[in-house]
C-alpha cells in the first residue's frame, strides 16, 4: 500500500486505513468493540507513521481502553508512508502457548497483543469468529480529531491510497482438531461456550450462578455447539433457560438444529416477553428423537427485526 502521497496542511483530515471488522457486526452494528477490530494499518493528517490497534471490550474505556483500543505505532522504514510502498501485516499465531497478534511494517514487528492482556471473556468474543477486511480513505473523524482536525480549506482533495494487492495466508501449523463427541447433551450446556455463531454479544448475567449469558438475538441469528453427545437413548426433550424484555408486540422461535443451521428444526419453542433481559425463566419443548453425536445449532427466527431473546444455558432430555 502506497498512503495518499499528500503531506502538511494539504493532508489535513486524510484518515487512510487497512483493516478488519469480527464478522459478527454484519446485520448487527450494535455490537462493536466486542465483536473485535484489528487495525492493520492507519494514518493521519500525512504523517510518516503506521498506527496499528486491537479493539474490543465495551465503550467507552473496559479492559481494551477504548475508544483508543490497544495500540501501538512507527515510522514507516526508508521512505515516508506517502512517498513509496510498504508492507503492512498482521500475523494470528494460535500456536504460542498465550494467543497472539503481531503487527508489521515491511517485515518488522513494532506492535503485538496478547490474549493474557484482557480477561479471558473479553478475547473470546473478539476472536472467536472470522474477520472481515476493510480499506479506505476517510476524511475527518476521532484519529484525525486528536492530531489537529480537518478537513479544512488547506486540505488538497482526490489523492488516492493505492494498493498494490492483500494476501490471506493459513498455516494449519500442526494443529489437532477438538475431539468429537465433547459435549454431554443431558448436563448443562452454558450458551456462551459457543463454536460458531452470528449476530451475538456476551455479557454478564445476574442468573443464578452468575457466569455469562449470549444476547441481542434476533431473527436470523445462530449459534453453533459442535460434537454434543446424545448416546443411544433418544433425546426427546430440550430445554433452555432465556430472558426477554422485548416489547409487547415483539416476540420469535428459538429452534433446535441439527448439523446445518439450515436443516428442519427438531424442535422449538415461542417466546414473548418475560419482563426484562435479566428475567429468567427454564422453558421446555419436545423434540423429534435424538441419538448419537451432532453439532447442534440453535437458531432465532421473528417476524420483526427487533432483539427478543437472551440465552443463559441449555440442555436435552430423555
Amino acid at each position: 500500500i502506497q498512503m495518499p502521497n499528500v503531506t502538511g496542511t494539504a493532508a489535513r483530515g486524510y484518515w487512510p486505513a487497512f483493516w478488519m471488522l469480527g464478522a459478527p457486526y454484519r446485520g448487527n452494528y450494535q455490537n462493536w468493540p466486542a465483536v473485535g477490530e484489528l487495525d492493520i494499518m492507519e494514518n493521519v493528517q500525512g504523517l510518516n507513521t503506521v498506527w496499528s490497534t486491537m479493539h474490543c471490550g465495551t465503550n467507552p474505556g473496559g479492559p481494551c481502553n477504548e475508544t483508543t483500543g490497544i495500540g501501538g505505532s512507527r515510522a514507516c522504514p526508508g521512505t515516508t508512508c506517502q512517498a513509496g510502498f510498504h508492507t503492512y501485516g498482521l500475523e494470528w499465531d494460535r500456536s504460542t502457548s498465550v494467543e497472539e497478534i503481531r503487527f508489521y511494517v515491511d517485515g518488522v514487528n513494532y506492535h503485538t497483543v496478547r490474549a493474557n492482556q484482557v480477561d479471558a471473556t473479553t478475547w473470546a468474543n473478539a476472536t472467536n469468529h472470522g474477520y472481515f477486511i476493510i480499506l479506505n480513505v476517510a476524511m475527518g473523524g476521532g484519529f484525525v480529531d486528536a492530531f489537529g482536525g480537518g478537513p479544512d480549506g488547506a486540505t488538497v482533495p482526490g489523492n488516492p491510497m493505492v494498493v498494490d494487492y492483500v494476501q490471506v495466508l493459513t498455516s494449519g501449523g500442526g494443529t489437532t482438531p477438538p475431539p468429537t463427541g465433547n459435549r454431554d447433551a443431558y448436563s448443562a450446556i452454558q450458551a456462551e461456550s459457543f463454536d460458531g455463531q452470528s449476530g451475538t454479544i456476551t455479557e454478564t448475567t445476574t442468573d443464578s450462578g452468575g457466569g455469562q449469558n449470549i444476547g441481542a438475538l434476533a431473527n436470523g441469528d445462530w449459534v453453533q455447539y459442535k460434537g454434543v453427545n446424545f448416546g443411544s437413548t433418544a433425546a426427546r426433550q430440550f430445554v433452555a433457560r432465556v430472558a426477554s424484555g422485548a416489547g409487547n408486540a415483539v416476540s420469535g422461535l428459538v429452534e433446535v438444529r441439527l448439523d446445518s443451521r439450515t436443516s428442519t428444526p427438531i424442535g422449538s419453542f415461542a417466546l414473548a416477553g418475560t419482563g426484562g433481559w435479566q428475567s429468567w425463566r427454564t422453558v421446555p419443548a419436545n423434540i423429534s428423537n435424538v441419538t448419537g453425536t451432532h453439532d447442534v445449532y440453535l437458531t432465532f427466527t421473528s417476524g420483526q427485526p427487533a432483539d427478543f431473546v437472551n440465552v443463559n444455558w441449555f440442555n436435552f432430555g430423555h
